[in-house]
């Protein structure tokens, strides 16, 4: 898909951060969108800020843990633009937490909104897209944390590195079936200018005392400090959005933009070797992001 005039675009987490920049990128190149969010206030703000923009848009209040809600979202699309081409699943949450002080509700929380989320929009568009029959593209967005983990990040990576798997089998299982019509791409920001690093702000209230108090645990403490001052000094989520465009049009598979510089591609090389070769790679690389949390701090 090289030519994006007309087509359908939805997108889950469309309200703010990344979604919305890929709205206002759909919206550029001539596509007509769908933005979805659990917030409706946001949701809200963020359908006349597009319509403003020019565009021809539909907002849905979706909360994308829940596969009758998606589906219905995939039928309002449908319902007003008779057809889907693009499918952006890519709602997301960040929590920090140890593995075994995080709650199970908040990691179904965390599972729901990050993976499941996936699961649900591939259920719900891609049958659709196969009997649509014309040029469809399904972009999910995974992380860095997609192929790195780091102290702190069980529940995100472990989601994360759910949804690089699930979209390579997409990718293979079309490929199999001989469905040339549709495109996959896998996004995996890292550090990227976005809302995501507040969890308060879209936790459920049963979970708000415990989002609110993982960071007196230190480490935790330091982590998100050392993230959120990388987040802010980020890749502006529109750059992040034309890079995305262009991987439509290429049928790349892979979005991986904050793996440029040595330290990065090092430490994900670092994990991959060491899986594949059942090496621990672990103890240096902790140590080195344990003295970037000091400088941070």
């Amino acid at each position: 898909m090289d030519r994006f005039n007309d087509k359908v675009a939805v997108i889950t987490g469309g309200a703010s951060g990344i979604g919305l920049a890929l709205a206002h990128g759909a919206i550029q190149r001539g596509a007509k969108v769908v933005i979805a969010d659990i917030r409706v206030e946001p949701l809200t703000q963020a359908l006349a800020e597009l319509r403003d923009a020019g565009g021809d848009v539909l907002a849905v209040r979706t909360d994308v843990s829940k596969f009758e809600e998606v589906e219905a979202l995939a039928q309002a699309t449908v319902e007003r633009f008779s057809k889907v081409n693009m499918m952006f699943n890519n709602a997301g949450v960040f929590a920090s937490g140890l593995t075994w002080e995080t709650s199970v509700e908040e990691y179904d929380w965390v599972i729901g909104v990050n993976l499941k989320s996936v699961i649900n929009g591939i259920k719900a568009f891609v049958p659709r897209m196969i009997a649509q029959g014309d040029d469809c593209h399904v972009i999910n967005t995974s992380s860095g944390a997609g192929i790195t983990v780091n102290p702190g990040f069980s529940s995100y990576s472990m989601t994360k590195h759910g949804v690089v798997a699930l979209s390579e089998a997409l990718y293979l299982d079309l490929s199999a079936e001989q469905i040339d019509t549709i495109g996959v791409t896998i996004v995996m920001p890292g550090v990227v200018q976005s809302k995501i690093m507040f969890p308060e702000k879209t936790g459920p209230d049963t979970l708000q005392t415990e989002l609110q108090g993982r960071l007196k645990n230190p480490t935790l403490k330091a982590l998100e400090q050392f993230m959120r001052q990388s987040v802010d000094a980020g890749l502006p989520a529109s750059a992040l959005s034309d890079m995305v465009f262009e991987a439509i049009a290429k049928r790349d598979l892979y979005v991986l933009p904050n793996f440029t510089d040595e330290a990065s591609q090092a430490q994900a090389q670092a994990i991959a070797m060491g899986r594949c070769s059942a090496t621990n790679p672990y103890p240096p690389l902790l140590a080195g992001l344990l003295e970037a949390f000091k400088a941070a701090g």
